[in-house]
């Protein structure tokens, strides 16, 4: 066996790593849509798909997303003729040491609710419970734009021009430092398959969101107001108007995630048309095995 160390990714590692996944898909049961993009990882340079091959075989693989250096999120999956032997183990080796050369400080294994297996491999190198993140899906026949509501803000397509504006936003709306909000910003906007938008009340930008772009499926994140202006209608405001947007351009399957411990937002998300379709439950460890 040997482990293939990957930054990027082309077609034909793709196609092997979705081919892996189909046939854990249909074992476990799972539902939850595979998204291999490290466009906003904080270091472009950082290998997050390690690959394990058996001879030419490509039999498990591990794909971490880091958005910023406090955590990577990391998913795993094994052929399973290939399980309970270490397999899984083994590419975690090599993700860690990788995060440590970057100073990541922590690690958040994620796992599908009902899949048992992954949740006891987990457990067993030292993963505690810190939350559940619901995928929720938009019902596209749901009435929840009212012709008759006069918006009090406006949506604005934002560019690099507008940096200094988005991070005041993305700093005070998920209290990050100055360079996280900063180097994921950026990101997204060297990605192709990534929008922004922000919202202005008056001349102010007050809420930021981004959509991640599929070829048939747009996925929704990233939204935040202000915290002054939370609690007043300004979040729905921002949620129904990037809808409205991906919605005018033929991205009727729209998705998000949300933490299940935000209730304001999951409330949000329920009562504009959005159903949970999947649960993930995050186990949290420090960087380290020992």
């Amino acid at each position: 066996m040997y482990i293939k160390s990957l930054n990027n990714l082309d077609s034909a590692v793709e196609k092997e790593i979705r081919e892996v996944y189909s046939c854990c898909k249909k074992h476990d049961s799972l539902k939850a849509k595979l998204l291999l993009d490290g466009a906003v990882n904080f270091n472009q340079e950082i290998n997050y798909l390690f690959l394990l091959y058996e001879e030419n075989r490509l039999i498990s693989f591990l794909y971490m997303f880091i958005p910023t250096a406090r955590g990577a999120e990391i998913s795993a999956y094994t052929l399973p003729e290939y399980r309970r032997k270490g397999c899984f183990k083994r590419l975690l080796l090599e993700a860690v040491e990788e995060l440590k050369r970057y100073d990541v400080k922590d690690m958040l294994f994620v796992c599908e609710s009902q899949c048992l297996s992954g949740q006891e491999s987990i457990k067993r190198l030292g993963g505690s419970y810190d939350f559940t993140e619901y995928f929720m899906r938009f019902d596209i026949f749901a009435n929840v734009f009212d012709k008759s509501y006069e918006y009090k803000t406006k949506l604005y397509m934002p560019g690099i021009s507008d940096i200094e504006k988005l991070c005041h936003v993305s700093m005070l709306a998920f209290d990050e430092s100055r360079k996280e909000a900063e180097s994921f910003i950026i990101n997204c906007f060297n990605s192709k398959n990534r929008k922004a938008y922000a919202t202005f009340w008056e001349d102010r930008m007050i809420g930021i969101g981004n959509g991640y772009l599929g070829d048939k499926e747009a996925i929704i994140y990233g939204l935040g107001v202000l915290p002054e202006f939370q609690g007043r209608g300004f979040g729905k405001e921002l949620l129904l108007l990037i809808m409205r947007d991906l919605l005018k351009n033929g991205y009727e399957n729209i998705t998000l995630e949300v933490d299940s411990n935000n209730l304001r937002a999951f409330d949000l998300y329920k009562r504009n048309g959005f159903g949970v379709e999947v649960a993930f439950d995050y186990y949290k460890k420090g960087v380290s095995l020992g």
